[in-house]
C-alpha cells in the first residue's frame, strides 16, 4: 500500500514571549505536562533564572554544569541516577541546553528547552555539540517536548551571542541551497517542506533587517526563526536544512586556528556571503548589507585571514564533513577568486 503521508515528532509546547520564567510549571501543566520533580541544569552565571523557573515546582532540584564537554554530560547523568527527576529543564545557552538533550536522551527522559540567549538553532534541534577527548562532535538526540522562551530573558544575554544566533539563521539560505545542489548531483534525499522551513526563517529575519537587533519584535522572529530550523532538522532527519559549505568552511576555520574568539553563528555568516555568490544566490548582496548594518563579522579580513588563508580553509573545508556534496566541489580556481573577490571586495 502507498504511503500518503510522514509523522516526525515536535514540541508539545512553544512559547516565545516576556516573563514567563516564573511561569514554566504553569505554563507545562496547561499543556498537561505534569511534571512535579525536575532537575534543572543551568550554570552558575545565570543561577537566578534557574532559581526563578524552580520556585514554580514543589520539588526542584538544580544541578551546575561548567560547559558542554562529556564529563559533564556524565555528572548530569549522575544527578539523574540519584534523585529520579521526572524531566530535565535546561536553563541557560547553548552548551546547556546541549548538555540536557544529551543526557535525557541517553537516560530517557523529557527535557524542556529553555534558552537565555538565542546563539543558535539548538534551541529545538534533534542534535547536541558536545565536546569529547578528540574533538567536539554533533550527537543526535531526542527533540525537547517544550521550547520556552523568556524575550526579557534573552535581553540580558551577551550582545556577541544574539549576533551568533542571527548569523547562524542566515546561513539557512547558503545550506538549502546546496542540499538542493546535492538532491540534483546524487539524488541525496531532499525534504522541501524542511527545506522551506528553514528558508522562510531565513528570509523573514533578512527583510527585518532594518529592525535593531535588541527589538523584542527583532528577538521574537529570531526565536521563532532558530525554533523552525530545528524541527526542519527534525523533518528532515539530518542538518542538511541548516548545514552546508558555509558551516564546513566554518568547522575549517576551527581547526586552523583553534584558539580564535570568534562565534560559530558569525563566522556561518560571512563565509555563507561567499557561498551563497558561488550559488548564484539572488539575495547575496542584501545579506552582505545585512551583516555590515548589523555590526556581525562581514569578511575574512575580521578573523585577520587574507586570501591565502581563506584558501587554506577552503581547502580543508570538505574533510570536515566527508561525502558531503556542496556547491565548493565543482568550483573551479576562477570562480573562487571572483566569488571571493565579490562577496568581500
Amino acid at each position: 500500500m502507498p504511503i500518503f503521508g510522514s509523522s516526525v515528532s515536535l514540541p508539545i509546547l512553544v512559547r516565545i514571549e516576556e516573563d514567563l520564567l516564573d511561569k514554566v510549571n504553569e505554563l507545562l501543566r496547561e499543556s498537561n505536562l505534569l511534571f512535579t520533580k525536575p532537575l534543572i541544569v543551568t550554570m552558575k552565571e545565570i543561577r537566578s533564572m534557574a532559581d526563578e523557573v524552580s520556585a514554580g515546582f514543589k520539588e526542584p532540584h538544580i544541578h551546575e554544569i561548567t560547559d558542554n564537554s562529556y564529563p559533564q554530560v556524565e555528572a548530569v547523568e549522575a544527578a539523574i541516577d540519584e534523585l529520579r527527576p521526572d524531566v530535565l529543564l535546561g536553563v541557560g545557552g547553548g552548551r546547556v541546553i546541549d548538555v540536557a538533550k544529551f543526557a535525557g536522551s541517553r537516560r530517557i527522559l523529557p527535557v524542556v528547552s529553555i534558552p537565555t540567549s538565542l546563539s543558535n538553532d539548538g534551541i529545538s534541534s534533534p542534535v547536541a555539540v558536545i565536546r569529547f577527548r578528540k574533538g567536539t562532535r554533533s550527537v543526535g538526540v531526542n527533540m525537547p517536548t517544550a521550547v520556552l522562551v523568556d524575550l526579557g530573558a534573552i535581553t540580558s544575554a551577551p550582545l556577541k551571542n544574539l549576533k551568533a544566533g542571527v548569523g547562524d539563521l542566515l546561513s539557512n539560505i547558503s545550506a538549502t541551497n546546496d542540499w538542493l545542489i546535492a538532491y540534483r548531483k546524487t539524488k541525496e534525499h531532499y525534504d522541501a517542506v524542511a527545506a522551506l522551513l528553514a528558508r522562510k526563517s531565513a528570509f523573514e529575519m533578512l527583510d527585518a533587517r532594518r529592525v535593531n537587533l535588541t527589538d523584542t519584535s527583532f528577538l521574537k522572529i529570531l526565536a521563532e526563526g532558530l525554533m523552525l530550523s530545528g524541527i526542519a532538522m527534525g523533518i528532515a532527519g539530518t542538518s542538511r536544512p541548516c548545514s552546508g559549505a558555509e558551516h564546513l568552511l566554518s568547522h575549517a576555520y576551527d581547526e586552523l586556528y583553534p584558539d580564535k574568539v570568534t562565534l560559530h553563528g558569525e563566522q556561518v555568516a560571512m563565509f555563507a556571503l561567499f557561498t551563497s555568490i558561488l550559488q548564484k544566490e539572488p539575495s547575496a548582496s542584501a545579506q552582505a548589507e545585512f551583516l555590515k548594518r548589523n555590526e556581525l563579522i562581514a569578511t575574512p579580513a575580521d578573523l585577520r585571514l587574507d586570501f591565502k588563508g581563506f584558501k587554506k580553509v577552503l581547502e580543508l573545508a570538505p574533510s570536515t564533513r566527508p561525502g558531503r556534496t556542496t556547491v565548493l566541489d565543482k568550483a573551479s580556481g576562477a570562480d573562487i577568486e571572483k566569488a571571493f573577490r565579490k562577496a568581500y571586495g
